[in-house]
């Protein structure tokens, strides 16, 4: 090596060092490791490594409300510092983490946009959308028979027939067939016999797992929507993955504007009613494909992994159920108002939620001009501040020295001041304020309706218990087939 060479090779080094003393200095104050907080290395290798929940967990149980997780990143688990980044007043506004997340690579969804003006205004013209009604409540009750006759056709298990089900995919064909419903005018069909008719999840998987590490790095967000790299993005024309759900949706918004005031009275129908363009029409309903179903479907399969290795609370939610049938108290299919009338429904729910929370991404938020302090700490502009999800989901300081149990009981034994403070901090797993999930009303009526029709008429144990799924987490969950024996209940007569 010349010595020009070597010269330069010494040169960048120590550029590097500096740039990453700089980094560290800016934020030393701030509790976290060295090595962790110097580069975005430690974020992006726990991302790769599918460990991501568990390991920022550690870090909140570690050092505190507040740590540091790369050169320019803090996480807090502190519900009123995330309560006060998403408040309609508040001077913080979306990172760019946020964009990382758009379909199309020249257009925004709600969810991808960090312009607050513009997502303000696109978010007070879909919210109408998202309200849970007759209409919502009428598309899921499809979708729970639709449910029910396919695990009836296909899945039903006999002393002398062996037919497991595997709840992970069956759990994202019916969020899948709630959305089409919904908002595209008609289910997608995946219900109809069990398989992913548009060849999406693997999609879904390959998205998730590539988007969360693109968002480490702004700059190359903004080289993938420029020509020619956007190339790589999903087309209407694919026949299959997303590209296919694109196409689905130009025909559904395409069908609603030409049907005018006689279109049909779904989501969509309010989102043009309220004046959205077409593109942001399309768009919205790409973000409810891909965000809103694996939400959902994460929701009902480990809510139903918890319940069904946890026998106590297993019997208990099958005893409220068939008490409610005996008194007619409930309908066949449950309406949304019955279901919130069972309280360890509502409570084996809001511990579903808790014990695994269905998204663990770090939604980033800039630090307003003039910086600002936190838990104590000065934190100076500029700075993205992240939520530590599960770590506060299992914070024993808002769930008691169990908080690593599923324990539905909790909602029930707390006292009035207690419970409304559990119910405050799980809101939080769906954001806050002005950035709190648009669908997350539709979500619930699927939840409040799912598990009751479900456990009514069937009875559902592990195939695998010692080693029940296998789960990989950058930020979303992917997880391998959880195997489930279904029999028919004899424990629920109608």
């Amino acid at each position: 090596m010349s010595l020009i060479a070597c010269l330069m090779a010494i040169w960048l080094f120590g550029v590097k060092a500096i740039q990453i003393f700089y980094n560290w200095y800016r934020l030393k104050h701030i509790p976290g490791s060295f090595w962790i907080s110097s580069t975005k290395l430690w974020q992006i290798a726990t991302q790769m490594r599918g460990n991501w929940y568990l390991e920022v967990r550690k870090l909140g149980d570690k050092h505190g409300k507040l740590v540091r997780i790369g050169p320019n990143q803090l996480l807090t688990t502190d519900v009123d510092v995330i309560r006060r980044m998403a408040h309609s007043k508040s001077s913080y506004t979306r990172a760019p983490f946020y964009q990382t997340f758009r379909f199309i690579p020249t257009q925004d969804n709600s969810f991808s946009l960090i312009d607050d003006v513009e997502h303000t205004r696109l978010r007070t013209s879909l919210g109408p959308g998202y309200v849970g009604n007759e209409f919502v409540e009428s598309c899921v009750d499809n979708q729970c028979s639709r449910l029910v006759n396919l695990i009836e056709k296909k899945f039903i298990s006999t002393p002398g027939e062996y037919k497991p089900l595997d709840l992970t995919k069956v759990s994202f064909f019916f969020a899948m067939d709630c959305v089409g419903d919904l908002s595209f005018g008609r289910a997608f069909g995946c219900l109809d016999e069990g398989e992913d008719v548009h060849k999406f999840v693997k999609w879904n998987e390959d998205f998730f797992n590539i988007a969360i590490l693109i968002s480490n790095f702004h700059w190359l967000t903004k080289i993938f929507f420029k020509h020619p790299f956007n190339k790589i993005y999903p087309s209407a024309l694919d026949k299959d993955g997303v590209g296919k759900y694109i196409a689905l949706a130009q025909e559904a918004v395409k069908k609603s504007y030409d049907e005018g005031q006689g279109r049909l009275r779904d989501t969509l129908s309010s989102f043009i009613e309220q004046g959205i363009t077409k593109d942001e029409a399309i768009n919205e309903l790409m973000l409810q494909v891909v965000a809103g179903t694996d939400s959902t479907a994460t929701a009902i399969r480990m809510t139903m992994l918890f319940l069904v290795t946890s026998p106590s609370a297993y019997s208990k939610l099958k005893s409220e159920i068939s008490e409610a049938i005996s008194k007619g108290t409930i309908s066949s299919p449950i309406k949304d108002a019955e279901s919130r009338k069972l309280p360890y429904l509502q409570a084996v729910i809001k511990e579903g939620l808790r014990a695994f929370p269905v998204v663990t991404a770090t939604f980033f938020k800039k630090v307003p001009k003039g910086g600002d302090f936190i838990n104590g700490y000065f934190v100076p502009e500029g700075t993205e501040v992240g939520h530590n999800v599960m770590g506060i989901m299992r914070a024993e300081q808002y769930w008691g020295k169990d908080a690593d149990v599923f324990r539905p009981e909790r909602w029930l034994e707390a006292d009035e001041e207690t419970y409304e403070m559990m119910t405050g901090v799980l809101e939080t797993l769906w954001g806050s304020g002005r950035y709190k999930c648009l669908g997350r009303a539709i979500a619930q009526v699927e939840l409040n309706k799912v598990f009751v029709e479900l456990l009514r008429r069937f009875d559902f144990s592990v195939v695998t218990p010692q080693d029940p799924v296998k789960i990989v987490n950058s930020g979303f969950f992917l997880m391998s087939e959880i195997k489930m024996r279904v029999t028919k209940s004899e424990l629920i007569k109608e």
